[in-house]
């Protein structure tokens, strides 16, 4: 009962403080998605894009339709972890860890934005949940479950494909359990989330597996290793808090319980972003499935631990919501009007425009992309060539006598790209668009690009 009232006040915190946390970049993007469904994406598999469509088509196109996704899909990972914890250790371990989750920085404050990893973590801690039952009952059934659960982690985000690396290794390794390796239920299963995965695989054979060329190019020619492997180690510890770090380096690289489950699907996740750390900036959550494990297991540390656990966790999510919601930098032309000028975008764009050629709106950003099509209700663009998805989605015919309306998040020179290729390009001086990301409404320039001339795109 104090687990139900600790979720309901948390979340109905989250719900008030949403109206704080503007859409973000990111957001806006996995958004845009869902305005051109497809099979796939070249950044990520389509579920994020699903999960909008079907939240906008229930909610209308909104700031909280998207919160609420996020928020009530980390309601069902609490769930889910508690069903988990209660199955390994009991009722109190599986309440324990559902208050350490909610607490963390990564699934706190940033559990209320949707993102693919999120819906990942959804599918991650089933699948986790589905095997804990496999081990424990001996239901052969409960293997097509898995494979529903995993293949659509798979289409959420290609990092569960660790996850059938972690099966596999834990039955070969496991004496008790390496019986179902004769069976034919974990290879049907196995078909089963294969065969959810294949419109996938399809769209990677039609466009000569985009998505591997598009990570492959994070890694860069010149990683800066000191500053790649400073960032991933800072990274974790902050956003999942010291002491679930280190538990969760204790139980991969030390435990020598009988535990295996626990330290194969953590370690599953977390030694392929740590070797590849050097050599590519790692997003903090990134390796956010490799932590479940950890809070899991929380039940087998000492009370100071989780209460250093509990409190650095408040302490880092009382300081971020403090400076979001308060220390946050306004540009001061945006003081009292920054939680509703994104709804006069739209206003703006119909007035802004010329009244002769067809109008098109460009940007040069994917968040910025995002942004003005969820805000300004118009239709995006970006000049060929800078992102590759967007190439997929098509191309604007500009036509002479045309005009754009072209949204810059930092880039300087644009303006003396643009000038040549049209009769008149201004800059407007006001701030239009505001979200708390970055510096977004600082970097922000717009170009009103009247009468096309003809010439590429910038």
């Amino acid at each position: 009962m104090n687990l139900v009232f600790f979720l309901i006040g948390l979340n109905l915190f989250k719900l008030l403080a949403s109206r704080y946390f503007p859409l973000i970049g990111d957001e806006a993007y996995y958004w845009l998605w869902s305005r051109h469904l497809d099979l796939s994406y070249v950044d990520h598999p389509p579920m994020i894009a699903y999960v909008n469509f079907i939240l906008t088509a229930i909610f209308g196109q909104s700031e909280i339709a998207v919160r609420l996704g996020a928020i009530g899909i980390v309601l069902l990972i609490s769930w889910i972890i508690y069903l988990t914890g209660r199955e390994l250790y009991g009722a109190r371990a599986g309440a324990v860890a559902v208050v350490i989750f909610n607490l963390l920085p990564t699934f706190f404050g940033g559990g209320m934005f949707l993102v693919p990893q999120t819906v990942l973590f959804l599918f991650w801690s089933l699948s986790f949940y589905l095997m804990v039952k496999i081990i424990k009952t001996g239901k052969a059934y409960l293997w097509y479950l898995l494979g529903l659960s995993a293949g659509l982690g798979l289409l959420s985000d290609y990092v569960m494909a660790l996850f059938f690396l972690g099966t596999f290794f834990f039955l070969i390794v496991n004496k008790e359990y390496r019986h179902w390796l004769t069976k034919k239920e974990p290879y049907l299963a196995f078909l089963l989330s294969c065969l959810i995965f294949m419109p996938v695989i399809v769209w990677n054979l039609r466009l000569g597996f985009t998505p591997l060329f598009y990570w492959g190019g994070k890694m860069g020619v010149t990683p800066r290793i000191g500053d790649n492997l400073l960032n991933f180690f800072g990274l974790q510890m902050l956003l999942y808090t010291p002491p679930i770090f280190i538990l969760t380096l204790y139980l991969i690289f030390r435990d020598r319980t009988k535990n295996l489950l626990l330290k194969i699907y953590s370690a599953v996740v977390f030694v392929p972003f740590l070797l590849i750390s050097p050599v590519i900036n790692i997003g903090g959550h990134w390796p956010s499935t490799s932590y479940l494990p950890a809070i899991l297991d929380t039940q087998r540390a000492k009370k100071w631990v989780i209460g250093t656990i509990v409190g650095f966790a408040l302490l880092v999510n009382a300081l971020g919501f403090i400076y979001y919601i308060f220390l946050y930098p306004v540009p001061a032309e945006l003081k009292g009007r920054e939680f509703t000028i994104n709804q006069e975008l739209p206003a703006y764009l119909k007035a802004v425009a010329p009244k002769t050629g067809q109008t098109y709106y460009f940007a040069n950003d994917l968040g910025m992309l995002g942004l003005v099509a969820f805000h300004g209700q118009v239709r995006t663009w970006m000049a060929p060539g800078r992102l590759r998805q967007v190439d997929l989605w098509g191309k604007p015919e500009l036509k002479k006598g045309d005009n754009i309306i072209y949204f810059a998040l930092n880039e300087t020179p644009l303006f003396d790209k643009l000038k040549p290729l049209f009769r008149r390009v201004a800059i407007e001086p006001k701030k239009r668009l505001f979200s708390k990301d970055a510096d977004l409404p600082n970097l922000t320039s717009i170009f009103i690009c009247e009468s096309y001339k003809g010439g590429p795109i910038p």
